[in-house]
């Protein structure tokens, strides 16, 4: 359809459009004048989402959990337990005329608690601003003062709420807090008693085993040189000893290493070779009686007993020399192994101290940040602010918010032209016109040979021609 030919059907049905304009603005004025006059109470709230915990660090939030804060508080003050809230504080379910619109609803059937709760809630709106964190609360009621109160108790009622949902929390975490925190201390006093009783027990006295550990260590350093040292002389005793032993086995005990080595020895074969050769020059002069001859014998044989008895008295010394050394030997062994095990307890000891004190210093820093965080929770549950005030409380409107008359009309304007235009197009499409030579070609597909010209007449003199076309009445014809 052309705009044209929409134009010049709504033109033909001009009468009719305007005659639906003018009953839909009839009826929005007669409903405006009718229906019951609502007032809207409106009251502002404030909500910080930083929060005002003095416990907590401030800090910024990202404008992602601004937004969703605040939609979070709109559905809070759009919750049913604060409407509820508003039920018991205005009193509401005392009310003569609420008692008697919820028979006449449910037929005394159900809570009429939760039945007015939900009926407030249809008549609120909570609009939070854009820009800002403040929430608008809007109240719709039939008086301006009810109107106000309601709004006003909702907001009182959404900070009461606020309130307890971080309250409450808060309350039964500082119950479970406390018993953490008699938990952690049982197991702290466990842990230090043992500690105490190891150190009772093995004699641990803290970071002074450590300097003990020191000391021991080096003794062990110190044994084993004194066992390398002990472990040579040994060697060398029992090397000493077999050469002795070889020696008197073949009869040469006086070219032994030992015996050579002795001075003592020495001077006595030295004695002794001068009295074998003075006895040989004695036995060559005189007999064996002369009494020269007896003295130099003597002086011989006592020598050579002398040089015997330090030969026997020397190969005594390099056994004893020997057997001391390796007694000397065995003692280092056995003290060494006695030092090593004595390390070897001094580090399994610091070992387990190391192990009861870290459970002690454990159970102390659960104990300590338990009984921390309990003390902060304890602070949260006793709050008595919350971050969300009231930035205005409503007050009884002077106008009534609905119904708005100017509004009805402009929209029984636009809906009256709606329902013009369809009328004018159902009319058009089942009772069709010839209103151009266009509609012509195409409904009847009939060519246009001519067209006159439409004569314009002014609309005083259209009225008498009609007016004369009425009042005129042909003659009658009588028949014969």
């Amino acid at each position: 359809m052309r705009l044209s030919q929409f134009v010049r059907i709504l033109w033909v049905h001009r009468v009719m459009c305007f005659g639906i304009v003018i009953a839909t603005l009839a009826l929005a004025m007669a409903a405006s004048f009718l229906l019951p006059k609502k007032y809207t109470g409106e009251s502002a709230v404030v909500v910080d989402e930083r929060g005002i915990d003095p416990l907590a660090q401030q800090g910024a939030m990202p404008v992602q959990m601004t937004a969703s804060f605040v939609a979070t508080q709109v559905d809070v003050i759009e919750s049913h337990n604060v409407a509820l809230k508003v039920v018991d504080r205005m009193k509401l379910v005392m009310d003569p005329a609420v008692i008697e619109k919820f028979n006449d609803q449910t037929g005394g059937v159900g809570s009429i608690r939760d039945w007015e709760a939900d009926e407030l809630l249809k008549s609120l709106s909570v609009k939070p601003s854009r820009e800002s964190n403040v929430i608008f609360l809007q109240f719709v009621a039939k008086k301006p003062q009810v109107a106000a109160d309601i709004a006003n108790s909702f907001a009182d009622n959404y900070i009461t709420t606020s309130l307890e949902l971080k309250v409450d929390p808060a309350r039964r975490q500082a119950g479970w807090f406390d018993q953490q925190v008699n938990d952690l201390r049982s197991a702290l006093e466990t842990a230090q008693q043992k500690l105490s009783a190891y150190q009772g027990q093995h004699g641990v006295i803290g970071n002074d085993d450590n300097n003990r550990l020191d000391a021991e260590t080096a003794r062990l350093t110190e044994i084993s040189n004194h066992m390398v040292a002990a472990q040579a002389a040994m060697y060398d005793a029992e090397t000493r000893q077999k050469q002795m032993s070889d020696a008197l086995t073949k009869g040469r005990s006086s070219e032994s290493v030992t015996v050579l080595q002795n001075p003592l020895l020495q001077n006595l074969k030295t004695e002794l070779a001068r009295s074998e050769a003075r006895f040989a020059d004695v036995s060559q002069r005189f007999d064996h009686n002369h009494p020269q001859y007896m003295s130099a014998q003597a002086e011989l044989e006592s020598l050579r007993e002398k040089v015997a008895g330090e030969i026997s008295n020397s190969v005594g010394t390099v056994a004893r020399e020997a057997q001391i050394a390796r007694q000397n030997m065995t003692d280092l062994q056995r003290a060494m192994e006695q030092q090593r095990k004595r390390i070897l307890d001094l580090q399994h000891n610091q070992d387990e101290y190391t192990v009861l004190k870290r459970d002690v210093e454990s159970a102390r820093a659960a104990y300590d940040s338990s009984l921390q965080r309990g003390g902060e929770t304890r602070l949260t549950s006793r709050l008595n602010n919350t971050n969300t005030a009231i930035l205005n409380y409503a007050y009884p409107p002077m106008k009534a918010s609905s119904p708005r008359l100017f509004l009805n009309l402009a929209l029984a304007i636009v809906l009256g032209s709606l329902l013009a235009v369809s009328a004018s197009l159902i009319k058009e499409r089942f009772d069709p016109r010839v209103h151009s030579r266009a509609d012509l070609l195409e409904g009847a597909e009939l060519a246009v040979l001519a067209e006159l010209p439409r004569a314009r007449v002014s609309m005083r003199r259209h009225r008498q021609a009609r007016k004369q076309r009425i009042s005129y009445k042909e003659p009658r014809v009588e028949p014969a």
